[in-house]
């Protein structure tokens, strides 16, 4: 799944909970299942199946290097992704994977377009989003 899992320490169901309470969201469970037992990594396999996107790093939800870190990402990327959505993994060039927590679309994984982000944006644009996968567990299968 990851070359290295917990390469910056592990995650507790208890900080879990924690997170989703502070951010007042619900997350997937098969998400959940993977921060538990990785806490994010360098995939294995990079590349989205039919693009040529790369998935370098999944995001860990721990403070350590920027490049791995979902709360450096969150902090960084405020009021710049849609609303009812965050960041769970990156490619070299600083683009975004993010998931949807909208009731409609929940789990939605896209692929966030950095180059083509507005200069203004209030949450809604999302012409520099691209659709990849149905759930995080599609995304992961997506990879090869």
């Amino acid at each position: 799944m990851v070359k290295t899992p917990n390469e910056f320490g592990g995650l507790s169901n208890e900080e879990l909970e924690d997170f989703e309470k502070v951010n007042q969201i619900s997350l997937p469970e098969k998400y959940k299942e993977f921060l538990l037992k990785y806490n994010g990594g360098k995939p294995l396999k990079e590349h989205i199946e039919n693009s040529s996107v790369v998935v370098t790093y999944i995001f860990g939800m721990h403070n350590g290097d920027y490049h791995a870190s979902l709360y450096k990402h969150i902090e960084m990327f405020k009021g710049r992704l849609p609303f009812s959505t965050f960041p769970i993994a990156g490619d070299a060039f600083g683009n975004l994977f993010i998931m949807s927590l909208h009731p409609e679309g929940h789990g939605h994984i896209y692929f966030w377009d950095h180059e083509v982000e507005p200069a203004y944006q209030n949450g809604h644009f999302t012409d520099n989003c691209t659709f990849i996968a149905y759930s995080f567990e599609s995304f992961l299968d997506k990879l090869h």
